[in-house]
């Protein structure tokens, strides 16, 4: 595989006799209210089990006995059949677990192609020293509280990170004080795991609410090929593991863009009929950077006309579905709703985004989905566009550095 891209190739070159096809890695961060719910999502893994071509790991840390398990899922086995090493109390929230995980699973169970599964609660790319996320079953702020030091799997000066601070964003560890990998451990850990296969991850998948944003694909784009995830909360079910898995190991041979859409489509087809409101998308990260070029411009067109009509913003803010808080807005409707009465160049540089936010192979948005009234339109993508201030975290992002979204936000919110 290439340093870029979506997964789409034929895996050819080094594949050592006997090596898997894939390696289908989740790191389940359950010392919280999610102990009992990894538990069933391991039984659900269980029914489809590992093959010759398929490898099915978890680390799971649980707050129940406040124990770490590895394991390697075998059809008909599970919690109590599977577990192949346990170890003391883990914290999620620190990215050298994630890595020593990942590290474990390619020494002992390497493949063509690696999917890494963060599974936890999720807070898109959010970030606030008081900690705010939560999850479906969980509305409560968190306190602030302290971290503990982080140990890195790579020198840190080789990655032009800036310094580190006390936030927030996914896998979070109730007894380890509520931390949670941030953006930026997230970037360094993946970019460190990206050393270690000497290629990008094919899938990053995010078993958690929120995480389908503009600022999240573009802090990971040097390290992930595909992701997939929702733009809105999950329901508290989560994924269908039985139901990815299978088709999976029926079928070793798919690229990581056929899985991803496969994950979507098994995730909606899972909450049909079930009175729930959910999204799901996949992601080519490859294309970020040209949809990320397209909201520059866009936002700087929007600039210009902020003093005269300010109140086109507003109206598009309005009429779009909002999450967390109001927080974020899905980023198809709101460019359709700013060109409805917009004038030429403000309507072509709408044009030019919506453009790239059509699901299709190829695209940036490889394929969504959505289910309930309120996400009607969505294109699962949202953005960050506050209902009042900005959370000063938001310009650490490296979306933040390059593009004019943020000037947009100050001057319009100011």
């Amino acid at each position: 595989m290439g340093k870029s891209g979506t997964d789409t190739g034929s895996v050819t070159g080094n594949r050592a006799a006997g090596q898997a096809k894939w390696t289908f890695m989740v790191y389940m961060a359950g010392d919280n209210n999610l102990d009992g719910a990894a538990l069933r999502d391991i039984a659900e893994m269980a029914r489809a089990g590992s093959t010759e071509d398929v490898n099915i790991l978890v680390q799971l840390d649980r707050i129940e006995d406040n124990l770490t398990r590895r394991f390697r899922i075998t059809q008909g086995g599970g919690f109590k059949k599977d577990c192949l090493e346990s170890f003391g109390d883990t914290n999620t929230g620190d990215p050298q677990i994630l890595y020593d995980f990942v590290k474990w699973a390619v020494d002992n169970y390497p493949a063509d192609r690696y999917a890494l599964i963060l599974w936890n609660h999720g807070s898109g790319w959010w970030e606030e020293a008081k900690g705010r996320a939560a999850g479906p079953a969980e509305k409560k702020p968190r306190r602030r509280l302290f971290r503990q030091p982080v140990r890195y799997p790579i020198p840190q000066e080789h990655l032009n990170i800036p310094a580190l601070q006390e936030h927030r964003s996914i896998c979070y560890d109730d007894t380890s004080g509520g931390d949670a990998l941030d953006n930026r451990e997230l970037r360094v850990v993946l970019a460190g795991i990206c050393v270690l296969l000497g290629r990008k991850i094919n899938l990053l998948g995010m078993d958690a609410c929120l995480m389908n944003m503009v600022e999240v694909a573009y802090q990971l784009r040097d390290s992930v090929n595909v992701i997939v995830g929702s733009e809105i909360e999950e329901p508290f079910d989560g994924w269908p593991y039985a139901e990815i898995l299978t088709r999976l190991t029926a079928r070793p041979r798919q690229d990581a863009a056929a899985l991803a859409c496969w994950i979507v489509k098994s995730y909606l087809l899972s909450y049909k009929g079930k009175e729930e409101t959910a999204t799901q998308s996949a992601l080519d990260v490859s294309r970020i950077g040209e949809m990320t070029i397209r909201i520059d411009a866009l936002s700087e067109t929007l600039l210009a006309a902020i003093d005269a009509d300010s109140k086109l913003i507003e109206n598009a803010w309005n009429r779009s579905p909002r999450f967390y808080d109001d927080n974020y807005i899905d980023l198809a409707c709101f460019a359709k709703s700013l060109r409805k009465k917009a004038g030429a160049e403000l309507q072509a540089k709408a044009n030019d985004l919506i453009a790239v936010l059509k699901p299709g192979k190829g695209r940036a948005i490889l394929r969504q989905g959505k289910i309930g009234r309120e996400v009607r339109g969505t294109c699962g993508l949202s953005i960050y566009f506050p209902s009042d201030r900005i959370n000063s975290a938001y310009r650490n992002l490296d979306f933040s550095g390059d593009c004019k979204w943020i000037t947009l936000l100050e001057r319009y919110l100011s």
